[in-house]
């Protein structure tokens, strides 16, 4: 065991699977340096294994499996198909490009109230509050719906919860969607909505429901019909069936149970499994398939299909869709830089401080991560089951890892000009300078 670890714990080095493809314009030798980190963080008891895919142009330049899939119920090694819980990735993958699919439809407006389309929303003062406000995280709406599970979870007293009405008692147990909107219709505002930053996964759950009342169709069945299965992304869904679970990295063990195939985060859970914030289940392979079409505009092209002599391009979303979700819409004069959706620019980021300005991504809470840079024609996915079988003690290290392998990545890249590009922006400058007394 490694000397860094005070918690007393590690895992076993499991899998060993590295491939750094020769491809013109990117240096090797520095992606050598991805495999001793994850391995040293493995050794240390960060997490237990760990897939890492990057793609430059649409050529793989790295792919990585390292060490267990599970530790729980019995030592298991990783795979390149290993199923992960998305968690809050599901906010990116899911729920925002369909949003967008509804806003090039001219089903809603950015900047509608959210009350427009749910008017049972606009209770205890919301109804000025916005779907663009929702998408960036500064609607002014508390963090999440308390469950008794979560409450366990963060050792936190139903208290601790601002933004709930004194008589809603959010330590009673509650199931299903129809609950949840009934907690979100009772909530309260703990800011001005446009005014502070505040990452809330209401904010996605309150969209994910928008696309199921404008579509028509549950979230999960249009994102099968509209998103993954145009896309080919077999292996992504919610409430992945029990003939899956040989290939889902479980996570944590919660209340005496190990969550292995079920949603890991308590709210979903008490959704049913279904929601805007959390949920999805997918791979490495679909993850690479959705962000190369991101970075081609919103549009793949698949192999020929069965039948078919050429090969078939799909569109889920245009260029300048693509473009205003992945473009700065934080108010001004916030350290926190957000898209619609994604993270551009703030402190959860997994960009690294190399990849330019216009790239844009999202993480996960039990530990996966993606990052898009359209400037560089680059994608970096990172999964790793963080929380199993319980979170690191010491923390969240795999922020910082998610950050160096980013760093690496984006330092191998010899054929891009720095001609046009900034990757330093107003958010990054804002957190390295805080106000000192």
């Amino acid at each position: 065991m490694s000397a860094q670890s005070s918690s007393g714990r590690h895992f076993p080095a499991g899998t060993r699977q590295v491939e750094i493809p020769a491809v013109k314009g990117i240096d090797g030798r520095l992606l050598t340096g991805i495999a001793p980190m994850i391995e040293r963080a493995i050794a240390n008891g960060e997490f237990p294994g760990a897939v890492v895919l990057a793609a430059h142009r649409g050529h793989v330049i790295y792919s990585g499996v390292f060490g267990s899939r599970s530790i729980l119920p019995s030592p298991e090694p990783m795979r390149f198909d290993t199923l992960f819980d998305l968690a809050s990735l599901t906010k990116v993958v899911a729920t925002t490009p369909a949003i967008m699919q509804l806003l090039e439809q001219g089903q809603l407006r950015l900047d509608a109230p959210v009350a427009r389309y749910w008017p049972d929303f606009a209770a205890h003062g919301k109804g000025a509050l916005t779907v663009r406000e929702l998408m960036t995280h500064f609607s002014g709406l508390p963090p999440d719906i308390p469950t008794p599970v979560l409450l366990k979870l963060l050792h936190l007293p139903p208290t601790h919860f601002p933004g709930w009405p004194p008589e809603q008692n959010v330590d009673v147990p509650w199931k299903g969607l129809p609950a949840a909107l009934r907690l979100v219709e009772q909530a309260q505002l703990i800011n001005s909505p446009g005014s502070k930053f505040v990452y809330s996964d209401i904010n996605f759950i309150v969209l994910g429901y928008l696309v199921q009342r404008l579509s028509g169709e549950t979230l999960d069945a249009y994102d099968t019909r509209h998103i993954f299965g145009p896309l080919g992304m077999t292996d992504t869904m919610f409430n992945p069936p029990a003939s899956l679970r040989s290939r889902i990295a479980p996570t944590e063990v919660i209340e005496g149970a190990l969550r292995w195939g079920t949603v890991h985060d308590p709210t979903a859970a008490a959704m049913g499994g279904v929601s805007g914030m959390a949920g999805l289940f997918s791979d490495a392979h679909d993850l690479s398939l959705y962000a190369q079409c991101l970075l081609h505009g919103g549009e793949l092209t698949r192999p020929p299909a069965h039948g078919h002599a050429a090969a078939r391009p799909v569109r889920i979303l245009g260029p300048l869709t693509v473009l205003k979700m992945s473009t700065a819409q934080s108010p001004a004069g916030n350290s926190e830089i957000r898209g619609l959706g994604w993270d551009l620019d703030s402190s959860f980021s997994n960009r690294g401080v190399l990849f330019p300005n216009g790239s844009y991504g999202h993480t996960g809470w039990t530990g996966p991560s993606l990052w898009i840079d359209p400037a560089t024609q680059t994608y970096l996915i990172i999964l790793a089951s963080r929380v199993h079988p319980t979170p690191d003690p010491e923390g969240n290290p795999l922020v910082r890892i998610r950050q160096k392998v980013a760093d690496l990545i984006a330092g191998s890249l010899d054929d891009v000009s720095s001609s046009g590009l900034s990757n330093t922006g107003t958010g990054e400058i804002e957190r390295a300078y805080p106000p000192r007394q």
